[in-house]
Protein backbone atom coordinates (compact mmCIF):
# COMPACT_ATOMS: atom_id res chain seq x y z
CA UNK A 1 0.00 0.00 0.00
CA UNK A 2 0.90 3.78 -0.48
CA UNK A 3 0.51 6.50 1.30
CA UNK A 4 0.31 10.00 -1.06
CA UNK A 5 0.38 12.70 1.55
CA UNK A 6 -0.85 16.44 -0.50
CA UNK A 7 -0.73 19.65 1.01
CA UNK A 8 -2.95 22.01 0.27
CA UNK A 9 -0.48 25.19 1.41
CA UNK A 10 3.09 23.85 -0.69
CA UNK A 11 1.00 22.45 -3.64
CA UNK A 12 2.85 18.98 -3.37
CA UNK A 13 2.50 15.56 -3.29
CA UNK A 14 4.95 13.05 -1.26
CA UNK A 15 4.57 9.21 -1.53
CA UNK A 16 6.20 6.01 0.67
CA UNK A 17 5.18 2.51 0.83
CA UNK A 18 4.22 1.25 3.83
CA UNK A 19 3.28 -2.59 4.56
CA UNK A 20 -0.87 -3.90 5.66
CA UNK A 21 -0.14 -3.42 9.54
CA UNK A 22 1.55 0.00 8.79
CA UNK A 23 -1.31 1.33 7.06
CA UNK A 24 -3.69 -0.17 9.55
CA UNK A 25 -2.12 1.89 11.99
CA UNK A 26 -2.59 5.22 9.70
CA UNK A 27 -6.14 4.71 9.35
CA UNK A 28 -6.98 4.40 13.24
CA UNK A 29 -4.99 7.65 13.87
CA UNK A 30 -6.81 9.24 11.03
CA UNK A 31 -10.51 7.60 12.75
CA UNK A 32 -9.32 9.05 16.37
CA UNK A 33 -8.44 12.32 14.70
CA UNK A 34 -11.74 12.72 13.25
CA UNK A 35 -14.02 10.96 16.34
CA UNK A 36 -12.04 13.48 18.71
CA UNK A 37 -13.12 16.80 17.35
CA UNK A 38 -16.11 15.58 16.77
CA UNK A 39 -17.07 14.87 20.02
CA UNK A 40 -16.89 18.46 20.86
CA UNK A 41 -18.56 19.68 17.66
CA UNK A 42 -15.09 21.30 16.63
CA UNK A 43 -13.98 21.36 12.72
CA UNK A 44 -10.94 19.89 12.01
CA UNK A 45 -8.06 22.51 9.59
CA UNK A 46 -5.28 20.29 8.94
CA UNK A 47 -2.08 21.84 6.42
CA UNK A 48 -2.18 18.51 4.35
CA UNK A 49 -4.67 14.93 3.92
CA UNK A 50 -3.76 11.69 4.08
CA UNK A 51 -4.96 9.44 1.03
CA UNK A 52 -4.45 5.37 1.10
CA UNK A 53 -4.06 4.01 -2.19
CA UNK A 54 -4.21 0.05 -2.83
CA UNK A 55 -1.52 -1.19 -5.09
CA UNK A 56 -3.46 -4.46 -5.93
CA UNK A 57 -6.26 -5.07 -7.85
CA UNK A 58 -8.12 -7.06 -4.95
CA UNK A 59 -10.25 -5.68 -2.45
CA UNK A 60 -10.60 -6.67 1.08
CA UNK A 61 -13.69 -7.50 2.42
CA UNK A 62 -12.54 -6.51 5.77
CA UNK A 63 -11.66 -3.41 3.99
CA UNK A 64 -14.86 -2.74 3.00
CA UNK A 65 -17.06 -3.22 5.59
CA UNK A 66 -14.74 -1.02 8.11
CA UNK A 67 -15.11 1.47 5.15
CA UNK A 68 -19.07 1.15 5.22
CA UNK A 69 -18.44 1.58 9.28
CA UNK A 70 -16.28 5.06 8.85
CA UNK A 71 -18.99 6.48 6.47
CA UNK A 72 -21.85 5.81 9.22
CA UNK A 73 -19.23 7.29 12.09
CA UNK A 74 -18.82 10.19 9.47
CA UNK A 75 -23.03 10.28 9.29
CA UNK A 76 -23.25 10.44 13.05
CA UNK A 77 -20.67 12.82 13.50
CA UNK A 78 -22.55 15.04 11.41
CA UNK A 79 -25.68 15.02 13.78
CA UNK A 80 -23.67 15.22 16.85
CA UNK A 81 -22.33 18.32 15.76
CA UNK A 82 -25.85 19.75 14.46
CA UNK A 83 -27.46 18.95 18.10
CA UNK A 84 -24.04 20.38 19.43
CA UNK A 85 -24.33 23.81 17.85
CA UNK A 86 -28.07 24.24 18.74
CA UNK A 87 -27.36 23.53 22.54
CA UNK A 88 -24.33 25.45 22.63
CA UNK A 89 -26.65 28.48 20.87
CA UNK A 90 -29.69 27.34 23.75
CA UNK A 91 -26.99 28.10 26.63
CA UNK A 92 -25.49 31.39 24.68
CA UNK A 93 -22.38 30.02 24.83
CA UNK A 94 -20.13 30.35 21.69
CA UNK A 95 -18.72 27.37 20.15
CA UNK A 96 -14.84 27.79 19.71
CA UNK A 97 -12.86 26.35 16.74
CA UNK A 98 -9.61 24.30 16.18
CA UNK A 99 -7.34 25.50 13.61
CA UNK A 100 -4.50 24.40 12.46
CA UNK A 101 -2.98 27.98 14.12
CA UNK A 102 -4.24 27.19 17.57
CA UNK A 103 -1.98 27.17 20.17
CA UNK A 104 -0.86 23.31 20.94
CA UNK A 105 2.81 21.87 22.51
CA UNK A 106 4.08 19.75 25.25
CA UNK A 107 7.48 17.62 25.25
CA UNK A 108 7.91 14.68 22.69
CA UNK A 109 6.89 11.40 24.04
CA UNK A 110 7.48 9.32 21.35
CA UNK A 111 6.17 5.80 21.39
CA UNK A 112 5.80 2.76 18.71
CA UNK A 113 2.39 2.69 17.21
CA UNK A 114 0.83 -0.73 18.39
CA UNK A 115 -0.12 -3.45 15.21
CA UNK A 116 -3.40 -3.54 14.86
CA UNK A 117 -5.20 -6.67 13.12
CA UNK A 118 -8.42 -5.70 10.80
CA UNK A 119 -10.59 -7.45 13.74
CA UNK A 120 -8.98 -5.45 16.43
CA UNK A 121 -9.71 -2.51 13.76
CA UNK A 122 -13.55 -3.34 14.10
CA UNK A 123 -14.18 -3.57 17.80
CA UNK A 124 -11.88 -0.11 17.88
CA UNK A 125 -14.30 1.40 15.49
CA UNK A 126 -17.72 -0.28 16.97
CA UNK A 127 -16.53 0.85 20.80
CA UNK A 128 -16.19 4.45 19.00
CA UNK A 129 -19.69 4.16 17.80
CA UNK A 130 -21.04 3.17 20.87
CA UNK A 131 -19.29 6.30 22.65
CA UNK A 132 -20.89 8.38 20.01
CA UNK A 133 -23.72 7.07 20.68
CA UNK A 134 -24.24 7.60 24.56
CA UNK A 135 -22.65 11.25 23.47
CA UNK A 136 -25.70 11.72 21.10
CA UNK A 137 -28.13 10.79 23.84
CA UNK A 138 -26.68 12.70 25.92
CA UNK A 139 -26.87 16.11 23.88
CA UNK A 140 -30.37 15.19 22.92
CA UNK A 141 -31.11 15.23 26.45
CA UNK A 142 -29.65 18.48 27.65
CA UNK A 143 -31.10 20.22 24.01
CA UNK A 144 -34.98 18.52 25.05
CA UNK A 145 -33.88 19.98 29.02
CA UNK A 146 -32.63 23.63 27.79
CA UNK A 147 -35.68 24.26 25.32
CA UNK A 148 -38.00 23.22 28.55
CA UNK A 149 -36.47 26.05 30.04
CA UNK A 150 -36.58 28.28 27.77
CA UNK A 151 -39.84 27.68 27.78
CA UNK A 152 -40.63 28.47 31.28
CA UNK A 153 -38.79 31.14 31.89
CA UNK A 154 -40.26 34.15 30.83
CA UNK A 155 -41.59 33.69 27.27
CA UNK A 156 -45.48 34.07 28.22
CA UNK A 157 -47.83 35.16 26.51
CA UNK A 158 -47.91 31.67 24.32
CA UNK A 159 -49.56 32.21 20.76
CA UNK A 160 -52.61 31.50 19.29
CA UNK A 161 -52.69 28.00 18.44
CA UNK A 162 -54.34 28.17 15.02
CA UNK A 163 -53.88 30.00 11.75
CA UNK A 164 -55.39 32.64 10.35
CA UNK A 165 -59.59 32.39 9.30
CA UNK A 166 -60.13 30.59 12.47
CA UNK A 167 -62.33 31.89 15.23
CA UNK A 168 -63.61 30.78 18.99
CA UNK A 169 -66.92 28.77 18.96
CA UNK A 170 -66.96 28.16 22.48
CA UNK A 171 -65.31 29.48 25.85
CA UNK A 172 -63.62 27.98 28.88
CA UNK A 173 -66.08 27.44 32.03
CA UNK A 174 -69.57 26.59 32.35
CA UNK A 175 -71.42 26.38 28.76
CA UNK A 176 -74.63 24.42 27.42
CA UNK A 177 -73.57 21.49 26.22
CA UNK A 178 -74.04 20.94 21.93
CA UNK A 179 -74.81 17.32 22.83
CA UNK A 180 -77.39 17.37 25.76
CA UNK A 181 -78.20 20.99 25.87
CA UNK A 182 -77.70 21.25 29.53
CA UNK A 183 -74.67 23.21 31.11
CA UNK A 184 -71.57 21.33 31.94
CA UNK A 185 -67.92 22.79 32.69
CA UNK A 186 -65.59 23.42 29.61
CA UNK A 187 -62.01 22.85 30.50
CA UNK A 188 -60.81 24.52 27.25
CA UNK A 189 -61.32 26.76 24.52
CA UNK A 190 -62.70 25.78 21.26
CA UNK A 191 -61.40 27.35 17.52
CA UNK A 192 -63.35 26.68 14.23
CA UNK A 193 -62.20 26.49 11.09
CA UNK A 194 -62.30 24.81 7.73
CA UNK A 195 -61.31 21.06 7.95
CA UNK A 196 -57.08 20.13 7.69
CA UNK A 197 -56.28 23.59 8.40
CA UNK A 198 -53.15 23.76 10.41
CA UNK A 199 -52.77 23.31 14.23
CA UNK A 200 -49.82 25.34 15.61
CA UNK A 201 -47.72 24.72 18.85
CA UNK A 202 -48.65 27.94 21.45
CA UNK A 203 -45.60 27.53 23.12
CA UNK A 204 -42.18 25.71 22.20
CA UNK A 205 -41.66 22.04 24.15
CA UNK A 206 -41.53 18.75 23.99
CA UNK A 207 -44.68 16.29 22.75
CA UNK A 208 -45.92 14.26 25.94
CA UNK A 209 -48.57 12.23 24.69
CA UNK A 210 -50.06 11.34 21.65
CA UNK A 211 -53.24 9.04 22.02
CA UNK A 212 -56.68 8.38 20.14
CA UNK A 213 -59.38 9.07 23.17
CA UNK A 214 -62.90 8.62 23.39
CA UNK A 215 -63.75 12.14 23.94
CA UNK A 216 -61.01 13.89 23.42
CA UNK A 217 -60.51 11.98 19.43
CA UNK A 218 -56.86 12.34 17.75
CA UNK A 219 -55.15 14.68 20.38
CA UNK A 220 -51.59 15.22 21.78
CA UNK A 221 -50.39 17.35 24.94
CA UNK A 222 -47.18 19.52 24.78
CA UNK A 223 -45.17 20.03 27.99
CA UNK A 224 -43.07 23.67 28.20
CA UNK A 225 -41.63 22.74 31.75
CA UNK A 226 -42.34 24.11 35.10
CA UNK A 227 -45.96 21.73 35.27
CA UNK A 228 -47.02 23.73 32.09
CA UNK A 229 -48.79 21.26 29.40
CA UNK A 230 -51.02 22.13 26.40
CA UNK A 231 -53.49 20.39 24.95
CA UNK A 232 -54.59 19.55 21.32
CA UNK A 233 -57.75 17.92 20.31
CA UNK A 234 -60.27 16.18 18.11
CA UNK A 235 -57.91 17.26 15.24
CA UNK A 236 -58.07 15.15 12.59
CA UNK A 237 -54.42 14.32 11.25
CA UNK A 238 -51.29 14.48 14.02
CA UNK A 239 -47.54 15.46 12.48
CA UNK A 240 -45.32 14.90 15.30
CA UNK A 241 -44.56 12.12 17.62
CA UNK A 242 -44.13 11.59 21.27
CA UNK A 243 -40.90 12.73 22.22
CA UNK A 244 -40.35 15.37 19.66
CA UNK A 245 -39.05 18.68 20.24
CA UNK A 246 -41.31 21.06 18.39
CA UNK A 247 -41.54 25.23 18.24
CA UNK A 248 -43.86 27.58 19.15
CA UNK A 249 -45.57 28.39 15.81
CA UNK A 250 -44.92 25.18 14.17
CA UNK A 251 -47.73 22.88 12.67
CA UNK A 252 -48.02 20.25 14.77
CA UNK A 253 -51.63 19.21 13.36
CA UNK A 254 -54.40 19.40 11.58
CA UNK A 255 -57.92 20.43 12.28
CA UNK A 256 -60.37 17.72 12.23
CA UNK A 257 -63.51 16.37 14.43
CA UNK A 258 -62.82 13.38 15.77
CA UNK A 259 -63.84 11.82 18.98
CA UNK A 260 -66.92 14.34 20.84
CA UNK A 261 -67.44 16.97 18.40
CA UNK A 262 -70.13 18.32 15.91
CA UNK A 263 -67.56 19.48 13.38
CA UNK A 264 -64.10 20.71 12.44
CA UNK A 265 -62.29 22.61 15.89
CA UNK A 266 -59.96 23.07 18.06
CA UNK A 267 -60.13 22.13 21.60
CA UNK A 268 -57.55 24.14 23.26
CA UNK A 269 -56.70 23.51 27.10
CA UNK A 270 -53.82 24.76 29.12
CA UNK A 271 -53.03 22.65 32.54
CA UNK A 272 -50.53 24.15 35.41
CA UNK A 273 -49.66 21.22 37.37
CA UNK A 274 -52.83 19.15 36.34
CA UNK A 275 -54.98 21.78 36.93
CA UNK A 276 -57.15 22.94 33.95
CA UNK A 277 -56.03 27.27 33.11
CA UNK A 278 -58.26 29.13 31.33
CA UNK A 279 -56.17 29.85 28.41
CA UNK A 280 -57.09 33.64 28.01
CA UNK A 281 -54.78 34.16 30.72
CA UNK A 282 -52.24 32.65 28.19
CA UNK A 283 -52.49 33.90 25.04
CA UNK A 284 -50.86 36.53 23.84
CA UNK A 285 -53.08 39.96 23.66
CA UNK A 286 -52.73 40.03 20.15
CA UNK A 287 -54.14 36.31 19.69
Amino acid sequence: MHVILMSDRLGHTFSFGLKRYHAWVVLVFALATMIGAGFLGFNIAAEGRVVLAEQTSETDPQVNELAVRVGELQARLARLNAIGERVAAKAGVPLPAVTAEAGRGGPLLETNPPTLSAAELASLIENLTQQLELASDQLMVLDAELLLRQASQGKLPMDRPVARGAYLSSVFGTRIDPFTSRPARHEGLDFANEFGSPILAAESGVVLVVRMHPQYGNSLDVDHGNGLVTRYAHVSRILVKKGDLVKRGQTIAEMGSTGRSTGPHLHFEVMKDGVPQNPMGYLSPAS
